[in-house]
């Protein structure tokens, strides 16, 4: 009945807000937040694809300020090593327990957190072997476990890289992520005429709450953006083994 679809399109519509708030900002995060809803009231066959379309949508508008601020060379070097890493994580979930992995993904989050709030940071220049390494395990961890953020978020925020720039890099390459993850969802027919028209209904509070987001982020101080993409972190380690 009509009404009973009422209760959770409105859930998922704050939900999309918020989660389009934390884009917006920090240019990471959303997913955390998008998925586990969706996949509640909708299963994870409609509401992953959903929140990847509606992810992929808000780059549009974001991309606009963020281009001009991308290290180009630094993003394709961590896709290339990222498509490297998808399969190997895919072929560790076929057979390996989900349970303990999720487990062990959560400490290396909370791990790298903690370092970061220490105060610890990179100053010299990011070489070649990092940068392959991080975009190596940002696919490992989304063939494994669908979150391709934590590696490339600790990869930027340990630099000494302005939050603008570090924004930016984030906004990009996961734009670049999502596409390539809608693609593969698409070829396995997962794009179906209801994740279609969901992701219609719910895109628009999502970019909403993106621009509220990005307009927050312009009167943010580089402590605070900091700050909060920690705290983004550690959520992401909290909830990961739960999901």
């Amino acid at each position: 009945m009509p009404e009973l679809l009422l209760f959770p399109a409105i859930i998922c519509a704050c939900t999309a807000a918020l989660a389009g708030v934390v884009r917006g900002f920090a240019g990471f995060g959303a997913a955390m937040i998008l998925t586990p809803v969706f996949s509640a009231f909708y299963g994870p066959a409609i509401g992953v694809p959903v929140c990847l379309l509606i992810e992929f949508c808000i780059s549009f508008p974001l991309l606009r300020q963020a281009l001009p601020l991308v290290d180009w060379r630094q993003i394709a070097t961590l896709l290339v090593a990222a498509a490297v890493g998808v399969p190997f994580g895919v072929w560790i979930l076929a057979w390996a327990d989900p349970t303990p992995m999720r487990w062990a993904i959560s400490g290396i989050v909370l791990g790298a957190v903690l370092l970061l709030a220490s105060g610890w940071r990179y100053t010299g220049k990011p070489v070649l072997a990092g940068t392959l390494a991080a975009g190596a395990a940002s696919g490992f961890l989304n063939g494994l476990a669908g979150m391709a953020g934590p590696p490339v978020a600790f990869y930027y925020l340990a630099g000494a890289g302005a939050a603008a720039a570090i924004r930016a890099s984030f906004i990009v390459y996961f734009a670049a992520v999502d596409l390539v993850a809608l693609l593969g969802l698409t070829a396995r027919g997962l794009m179906s005429v209801h994740v279609l028209l969901l992701s219609a209904i719910f895109v628009l509070p999502y970019i909403g709450g993106g621009l509220i987001g990005e307009r927050l982020f312009k009167l943010a101080s580089e402590t605070f953006f900091r700050r909060l993409a920690l705290v983004i972190l550690t959520l992401v380690a909290v909830v990961t083994p739960f999901l």
